[in-house]
């Protein structure tokens, strides 16, 4: 599965270390969470100009408070009975084998924490985790309470005021005064610059940087690969299909993320 030129690189230079890892929602669509843009994904059925966004699942939540409610049922559906695939699993290995460094992740699923990877830069949030509006303090959601809240929400789901009241508990005020949030980040909204920062400082010092499973349509996740190469990295994209990226990348492994990071472990091994 993965070309020769590939595998000598990996046998010569991945021990040395200084190994970044990109990921994107295709390292996850193994996992049973289908690309938000994919054939089952949520914008096939929601328009993301509107769930997307938070004005706009605030305007649901105002007059359609039973559309708001199937959105985040969908959402979660996927999201809490979804476990770490072998890739998940395959960089946590590399992250305790001292070779990765870190993974940068656009994905909110919280798989690469739950598979034991400890460095993960987080671009676009976390859907188990709720932030302050104003102090930017952190609550992490634990399954079971997000499984609660959508019960309640669908018992609920015909009544605007009730809808509010539960929120109000399972996104309450900070110390600050503030209410908390989701922490992921919805469209037209910055990343979050201290996981940006991170992103570019683990970059500007990696020997290899893999790219896995993104199709590097969102900016600026897009542009980290390319600035890694050109501070010197090699790219790796392993992908199931061809990219944007694919033209500037070093190497092109085509296949699913679970098998060639399978492989890739193989061959360390050796």
């Amino acid at each position: 599965m993965i070309p020769k030129e590939a595998r000598n690189y990996l046998e010569t230079r991945l021990k040395k270390g200084r190994v970044i890892c990109l990921t994107g929602a295709g390292i996850s669509s193994e996992s049973g969470i289908p690309t938000f843009r994919g054939k089952d994904g949520l914008w096939q059925r929601y328009k993301p100009e509107i769930y997307g966004t938070a004005e706009g699942l605030i305007s649901v939540l105002k007059t359609q408070p039973k559309n708001m409610v199937n959105y985040l049922v969908d959402l979660y559906s996927f999201l809490l009975k979804a476990r770490p695939n072998p890739a998940h699993l395959a960089l946590s290995v590399l992250e305790k084998e001292g070779i990765l460094n870190a993974i940068i992740t656009q994905n909110i699923d919280n798989l690469h924490q739950a598979a034991g990877s400890r460095e993960v830069i987080e671009l676009h949030g976390n859907a188990f985790r709720i932030r302050c509006m104003r102090c930017n303090k952190t609550i992490t959601l634990e399954k079971d309470r997000i499984s609660e809240m959508l019960r309640l929400l669908k018992v609920s789901q015909d009544s605007r005021i009730k809808l509010l009241k539960i929120f109000s508990r399972y996104f309450p005020r900070c110390t600050c005064g503030f209410r908390y949030r989701i922490d992921i980040v919805f469209f037209g909204e910055i990343l979050p610059q201290d996981e940006l920062s991170r992103a570019y400082a683990e970059l500007s010092n990696c020997n290899t940087l893999l790219v896995i499973g993104t199709s590097l349509a969102v900016f600026p996740a897009a542009e980290l690969p390319l600035y890694a190469k050109e501070r010197g990295a090699k790219l790796i994209e392993i992908n199931d299909v061809p990219t944007a990226l694919s033209h500037s990348c070093d190497y092109k492994i085509i296949g699913s993320a679970g098998k060639v990071l399978t492989e890739v472990l193989s061959i360390l091994k050796n």
